[in-house]
């Protein structure tokens, strides 16, 4: 990526964002991730990579409404910022120009 590099746990977590919103919280995440890869992150873990998300400005939040179901609790609700859908759409265009390479070259290998 051009601008500011991100991990692949960065990358998972946006994604996982991007496809829970705008029901997007850390239990919600981590279920997201387990279901899609088969990993299971601590709570720790996810919140840590919310939280350095959101410093880079990837990610915005705010808290939900309370729940019976969480003792009154809010939870804080997670969505992907501007700079977010820019960071994951650099990182889509980049991965399908390097498949498409990749598949290319498996052809003219193959041949």
């Amino acid at each position: 990526m051009k601008n500011e590099p991100i991990s692949n746990q960065e990358e998972i977590v946006l994604l996982a964002v991007g496809s829970l919103q705008p029901e997007a919280y850390a239990y919600g995440i981590i279920k997201e991730i387990k279901d899609e890869t088969g990993q299971s992150w601590s709570l720790g873990t996810v919140h840590t990579i919310l939280y350095r998300l959101e410093n880079k400005g990837m990610l915005k939040s705010e808290m939900g409404g309370s729940s019976s179901k969480r003792g009154g609790r809010s939870k804080r609700l997670y969505s992907l910022s501007q700079k977010g859908y820019k960071v994951m759409e650099e990182l889509m265009n980049i991965r399908q120009s390097m498949w498409t390479k990749v598949a290319t070259n498996r052809l003219s290998f193959n041949g």
